[in-house]
């Protein structure tokens, strides 16, 4: 019994006598301010300045009232009253007694000082505290109202999303409220004085913090005045010697905020010094002493701590927040905190932490059960959170939009076709190994703020061809992984390829194998170096970059799970990443685009992606006209032709299930009837030429979408359903109007329209190798209801082509032999305008900005091939290596050459004719030199003599040498050797000086 008494007596003596020391000096300043007012009374009366006595007075007041009626203010006196001590209330009645009786202390000379001055010094001198209050007041008041109004920065909303926790149920993303009240009530333990240490166990970005915020939430809504909670961030402090002084200060400063117990904070800091083995010490001259702490035991101050932290009526919890992100001594200095001071009463701690990032922290590796063994040394209660993946999902698929609503800079689409990649792989089973990566809010969050930061969402990937998976591959190691991003940047841009990037046979870099097939020439395998590389990586680093890279993970069948390089379409090659330019597709580099968008925010050209043109098709199939489309801003005239080009190849290549019957007929007809709006004058520096391919696009189409089964679609494909083919083409049955023939060949479209009739009629040809069996049925039918459709292929082409021919030269015919024209002046008559159709202004442009030189010499060459094309198509009779019109006759089917005949009467009676036109002899020449097989006889003309069958492939020899026979004399004195001529064709140039002596000894040896 007089031990306790002693410890208590020794516990508030220095209490006791703080709180007789301040009654004695309250009642001195009441007694110097009553003195004051005496004197200032006095003054003022006997000068007549009343006014402002009463006016000062009122100031006072006002402080004094303001002081008192203070919230906080307020809220202290009531924990003071609430305390109960009467042992502190009568020392500070007995100090201000003694202090009372002996009328203060120095207040006689105050007094005599205080009535020396003048009213103006001693109006001064009262007014001093007036002014620093009223100071501290108005500067309250600027900030509240005027700056508030007038000068206050506008808070504008973040470009980025923001990775601040939760503050409340309404922040509460990932449902973790039932669980925070669930762990909050364990937490206050029916308001028990057990002390405890709970820990909270989750990887960073789980949500830890905003799981702390709804259990104050909680605390504070059920528990209010039952608990005092104290948080302690750790991470502010790191590194500083005296952490424990400094958990100490800030638990004292709580504590005092919510209950009145002086006598904690000079047990509390005695505890603290006696768990750090320290003494008392002063200092003097830069000199420290210790000072003796007596007899007093850590048990004797534990004991008195337990008695006042018992008597305080709240519970204490002390919250520890990232304890995991401290160095290891760190978090050891805080643990060895709880465990030397959780067993005290009335308090107990909340630990937030991630063991594998602690056990990360320690260079000595230990594994997570050994962790988890020391931890349990200090935590006696433990929860852990999980976020699952399909909550993560929604909250990032839902919630991003909201936070990015505010910011008028970003499309919310945008991002979302930016990163709607992620939704596959939190749906896949793979989700495990991307925990890394996007396991967490925090980490979707850096996702989203580096796409934002990128601009990535301004790309419009409704038009482009980036592959949503790769992308997201992509930006993912950029943003984990800087030094391997950067090493796929340096060895696959400014065209270098073929490290990450796969290659093909004849590349660099290809794995070396003696069991090479045909198909590896056209296959695409990952580089030696890429498989060097990838070894060296960790297992994460190797998952990411397989993911974009690995080609046996692209090819894997979805359905099957089989590996199958026929998986490979064009669609793919066009978009995956691992794609990066080729020997077959050198303009396709994939890669180089994805890293660009990424480092330099260079978006691709709409017009130069795969996917801008299937968007285009599907329009043009379901919802809009082609002639809408084909009208647009990416299809003017004032551009070169391949953004035709490309959507009419997407258009024939679909599938014909794509297609109705009113939109196949559409597509055909606006191909007829838009032929002549292209350029058949082939320039590859500005892609145009496109008029040489149309009619390869229509014969194909035709055979696709140019019939049609009983049940209005394109199964069945009989005889008898494909026939409509053929009628079409000649303008029967319901096409008397448009048969395609007619169309192409009209007088109107001059004598490119002849070649496009012939073109078209070309491609026609089963012997032209390409899928067009139906259009070929159909022709050979249409002619012959017995011609043959299998077997062998000359036979085929001979019957098929037999009827197409013979209208196709009754059309010329019709047009320039019946009008006594010559092709070969038709074909120089054409102009610029002529030959380039809609696109001549375009081509002129780029004449005048120099970008074309020589614009003649490449119409020179046009109408060379123009002539040799028709004249060998309408007139060679031979059959050997393609089926032309001249072996057939005018009509019927003996195919005794009679086309070939009429053509030879027309090119010798009339194009070659000098009676009609003494120029003709200059066709004539022209026409030899044009057919020249020796492509170098220019270069060595004095040894190069031509061969006749250059000639006699459409030419008649018989008719030849008669013409040369009776011409010659003419010719030669006509046109001589010397004559500066030239002949341009697409793979040499015939010069009269250099080659027509060639030509003329080649004709003289034939008529000897």
């Amino acid at each position: 019994m007089e031990k306790i008494n002693h410890t208590i007596s020794v516990t508030n003596f220095s209490l006791l006598f703080k709180s007789f020391l301040v009654g004695a000096l309250l009642t001195e300043v009441l007694i110097i301010a009553k003195v004051v007012c005496k004197v200032f009374v006095g003054v003022s009366n006997s000068s007549q300045k009343e006014i402002w006595l009463w006016a000062i007075a009122s100031f006072y007041c006002l402080i004094i009232g303001s002081y008192l009626f203070k919230k906080e203010r307020l809220r202290r006196m009531w924990i003071l009253l609430k305390s109960l001590r009467i042992d502190l209330l009568i020392l500070i009645f007995s100090g201000a007694s003694l202090v009372r009786v002996f009328g203060g202390v120095g207040v006689f000379f105050l007094k005599r000082w205080f009535e020396s001055l003048s009213w103006l010094q001693l109006t001064v001198l009262i007014l001093f505290p007036v002014m620093i209050y009223t100071s501290l007041i108005l500067k309250k008041l600027q900030d509240i109202f005027f700056k508030s109004k007038y000068f206050k920065r506008e808070d504008r909303d973040s470009l980025f999303m923001s990775d601040k926790e939760g503050e409340n149920t309404s922040d509460d993303e990932f449902n973790f409220s039932d669980k925070a009240k669930r762990f909050a009530e364990r937490v206050f333990n029916q308001r028990s004085q057990e002390s405890l240490v709970f820990g909270i166990d989750a990887p960073w970005g789980t949500g830890k913090s905003t799981f702390l915020n709804l259990c104050k939430e909680y605390w504070n809504e059920k528990h209010k005045n039952e608990m005092i909670i104290y948080n302690f961030d750790p991470l502010r402090h790191e590194n500083k010697e005296k952490l424990l002084e400094i958990f100490i200060d800030g638990l004292i400063k709580e504590i005092r905020n919510h209950a009145f117990a002086p006598e904690i904070e000079s047990l509390v800091s005695k505890y603290a010094k006696l768990l750090k083995n320290s003494k008392p010490t002063f200092s003097f001259l830069g000199l420290r002493f210790d000072l003796p702490s007596g007899s007093e035991s850590m048990d004797d101050v534990f004991n008195r701590l337990k008695s006042a932290l018992i008597n305080i009526d709240k519970k204490i919890i002390v919250i520890v927040d990232d304890l995991d992100r401290l160095n290891f001594s760190s978090i050891k200095e805080v643990l060895f905190v709880v465990k030397k001071a959780f067993t005290l009463p009335n308090i107990s701690y909340v630990l937030c932490y991630d063991t594998e990032n602690i056990m990360a922290l320690e260079q000595r590796k230990i594994d997570t059960e050994k962790i988890s063994e020391f931890l349990e040394k200090f935590i006696n209660v433990k929860i852990s959170l999980y976020l699952e993946n399909k909550l993560l999902l929604e909250y990032f698929t839902q919630n991003k939009d909201k936070s990015l609503f505010k910011n008028p800079l970003v499309d919310p689409q945008l991002v979302s076709k930016a990163v709607e990649g992620l939704k596959d792989i939190f749906e896949s089973k793979d989700f495990h190994h991307y925990l890394p990566f996007i396991g967490d809010a925090r980490k979707l969050k850096r996702l989203i703020n580096t796409i934002l930061l990128l601009e990535v969402d301004k790309t419009d990937f409704e038009n482009s061809d980036f592959d949503k998976q790769d992308l997201i591959h992509l930006l993912l190691i950029y943003i984990n992984y800087p030094n391997i991003f950067r090493k796929i940047y340096n060895t696959e841009t400014q065209g270098k390829k073929g490290f990450f990037s796969v290659v093909t046979r004849y590349e660099e870099g290809y794995p070396k194998t003696n069991n090479l097939s045909s198909n590896d020439e056209i296959t695409y395998k990952n580089s030696e170096e890429y498989s060097k590389y990838i070894n060296s990586l960790t297992n994460n680093q190797q998952f990411i970059l397989n993911k974009v890279f690995d080609l046996n993970q692209k090819m894997v069948h979805p359905s099957t799970g089989l590996f199958n390089f026929s998986n490979l379409t064009e669609e793919m090659v066009a978009s995956y990443a691992c794609f990066n330019g080729s020997i077959y597709n050198s303009k396709g580099r994939n890669l180089e685009s994805y890293l660009n968008l990424i480092t330099n925010m260079s978006r691709p050209i709409e017009v130069k992606q795969h996917k801008f043109y299937m968007n285009l098709k599907s329009k043009i199939l379901s919802s809009k006209t082609i002639e809408e489309i084909f009208q647009g801003k990416n299809f003017s005239f004032s551009e070169s032709e391949s953004t035709h080009k490309q959507l009419w190849r997407m258009l024939v290549n679909s599938s014909n299930n794509e297609f109705t019957p009113k939109k196949s007929k559409e597509v055909i007809c606006y191909a007829l009837n838009n032929f002549p709006k292209y350029s058949v004058l082939e320039i590859n520096s500005i892609e145009v030429g496109f008029r040489n391919s149309i009619a390869y696009l229509i014969a194909k189409l035709l055979d696709k979408v140019g019939w049609l089964d009983k049940e209005g679609g394109y199964i069945n494909n009989t005889d008898e359903n494909v026939a409509e083919i053929a009628k079409w083409i000649f303008g029967e049955g319901g096409h008397e109007k448009e048969g395609i023939l007619d169309i192409l060949g009209g007088e109107e479209r001059g004598v490119l329209g002849l070649y496009d009739l012939l073109s078209f009629r070309m491609y026609c040809c089963a012997d032209r190798g390409g899928d067009i069996s139906n259009l070929v049925r159909s022709l050979s039918k249409h002619g012959d209801a017995k011609a043959p459709t299998s077997g062998n292929n000359k036979v085929i082409t001979i019957e098929e082509m037999r009827e197409i021919s013979q209208k196709v030269f009754r059309i010329f015919k019709s047009y320039i032999i019946d009008q006594k024209r010559n092709i070969f002046d038709e074909i120089d008559k054409l102009t610029m305008e002529d030959v380039c159709g809609g696109y001549s202004i375009f081509i002129n442009s780029k004449v005048e900005s120099g970008e074309i030189k020589d614009v003649e010499a490449e119409i020179f060459r046009l109408k060379s091939r123009l002539k040799a094309f028709i004249i060998f198509q309408l007139g060679c009779a031979m059959s050997d290596n393609c089926i032309c019109c001249g072996y057939y006759d005018i009509s019927e089917n003996k195919d005794q050459n009679g086309i070939s005949k009429a053509m030879n009467d027309y090119i010798f009676g009339t194009c070659f004719n000098p009676k009609i036109n003494k120029n003709n002899f200059w066709h004539f020449i022209d026409f030899l030199l044009i057919n020249l097989s020796n492509t170098s006889g220019h270069l060595s003309s004095s040894k190069y003599i031509p061969n006749i069958n250059d000639f006699t492939k459409v030419l008649d020899k018989d008719q030849l040498i008669t013409y040369w026979q009776k011409q010659s004399k003419n010719i030669k004195c006509k046109i001589l050797k010397s004559e500066n001529r030239t002949v341009y064709t697409s793979n040499y140039i015939a010069s009269y000086a250099e080659d027509l002596e060639g030509i003329y000894k080649v004709l003289d040896e034939v008529i000897k």
